[in-house]
């Protein structure tokens, strides 16, 4: 199971989303919202604990092996914790490894086929329905 980390949509457009998927099933793209009481106003390890309990059961079992980068966040005590708990097994990341992780090729192309069909796209709150859009029409091809 795989998952994502930051994506910038056009000059200076931010906006951070999560998505999984395994062998037969997948989440959908699940934009995370920063917290402007945290520290430079970022996403913290409880914005991300709250994302993976609601949508990571839907993919998850006692035989998956979670994926995750070595941000701060995914390797903070309360994420741990809060594996261990639902019993699923981490992957031991190696530093400095982002071609290990197969999603962070999905994110590169959505950013770049976002940027081409929308380069004036200014605001991070547009990126949500801009992401669906481009979603639902890869879907259809």
């Amino acid at each position: 199971m795989l998952h994502d980390n930051t994506r910038y949509c056009g000059p200076g457009v931010k906006k951070m989303f999560w998505a999984a998927f395994n062998y037969d099933r997948h989440t959908g793209l699940v934009p995370m919202n920063s917290d402007p009481m945290a520290p430079r106003s970022g996403i913290t390890a409880r914005i991300y604990r709250d994302v993976l309990a609601e949508h990571l059961p839907t993919i998850a079992d006692e035989n998956s092996i979670f994926m995750q980068d070595r941000a701060g966040i995914h390797c903070s005590i309360l994420i741990r914790n809060f594996l261990l708990e639902l019993g699923i097994t981490r992957m031991i990341w190696p530093p400095y490894s982002p071609d290990l992780n197969p999603i962070e090729n999905l994110w590169s192309v959505l950013k770049q086929l976002i940027y081409e069909q929308y380069p004036k796209l200014e605001h991070a709150d547009d990126t949500v329905e801009t992401l669906e859009r481009l979603i639902a029409a890869a879907i259809e091809v």
